[in-house]
Order: structure tokens, then C-alpha cells, then sequence
């Protein structure tokens, strides 16, 4: 996303919640043109799956645990990850404007 004042490029994380072998996490680090542009990576926490996706405790432990150490990664790269809970259809508009 370039506008005016530089813009960033958001790189969203669902599954894969890592960095060595991320194809779309390197794509999102090249220079945009001549611009090397802010990296915001985002995780969804959608609604949807909260409520309907059939997960117990060891599971939401074992995501919370992946997100806080993939967080720590991004914090060493001078960067972190932004955790935000809605509908993508929703968020992504927002965070686009």
C-alpha cells in the first residue's frame, strides 16, 4: 500500500506462522519501485473461527504460544506482529484506508 506520505506493505499471516520458508513474507519485504516500505504484519483473529471452529485448550495454547514467538522473531527483525481481532472482510478495508 503506497499513498502520499509512503504507505507500508501488510503482510497477513493465517497458517503459516513463520518466517525462515514464508514465500509471501519475502515478497512482501521487496522494494516497491524505489521505496522500501514499512512491513506491518497482521494476524486475524476472525470471529468466525473463534466460534465455530472445534479447538480445545491445548490447541489455543499451542496458537497463542506460535503467535507471541513469531512476535518476538518480527520485534528482532525491528518490526511486530499486530494481533487484531474481526472479519477480515471488515478489517482489511480499515487498515487499507
Amino acid at each position: 500500500m503506497v499513498g502520499k506520505k509512503g504507505g507500508c506493505t501488510i503482510h497477513w499471516f493465517r497458517k503459516g506462522l513463520r518466517l525462515h520458508d514464508n514465500a509471501g513474507l519475502l515478497e512482501a519485504c521487496k522494494p516497491v519501485g524505489s521505496q522500501h516500505l514499512p512491513l506491518k504484519p497482521v494476524f486475524l483473529l476472525d470471529p468466525w473461527f473463534v466460534k465455530n471452529a472445534r479447538v480445545g485448550v491445548n490447541r489455543w495454547r499451542f496458537l497463542i504460544q506460535s503467535l507471541n514467538d513469531l512476535d518476538s522473531s518480527l520485534r528482532k527483525l525491528g518490526t511486530r506482529l499486530f494481533v487484531i481481532q474481526g472479519k477480515p472482510e471488515e478489517i482489511f478495508p480499515e487498515l487499507l484506508k
